[in-house]
């Protein structure tokens, strides 16, 4: 569990650093933390249980 929170970690400081705006399927903005926090949500459980 502790290599998805350090992923997770990576990823949104990534997100921070990125100056362009990410559309979802072209309609929906979301911030650097709205990603991290979907990823957060998929990811954890999953890495608990394995």
């Amino acid at each position: 569990m502790s290599t998805t929170k350090r992923l997770l970690i990576q990823l949104k400081n990534q997100f921070e650093r990125e100056d362009k705006k990410h559309k979802l399927l072209g309609l929906i903005w979301l911030s650097p933390q709205q990603r991290y926090e979907i990823l957060k949500e998929i990811m954890l459980p999953i890495a608990k249980k394995a």
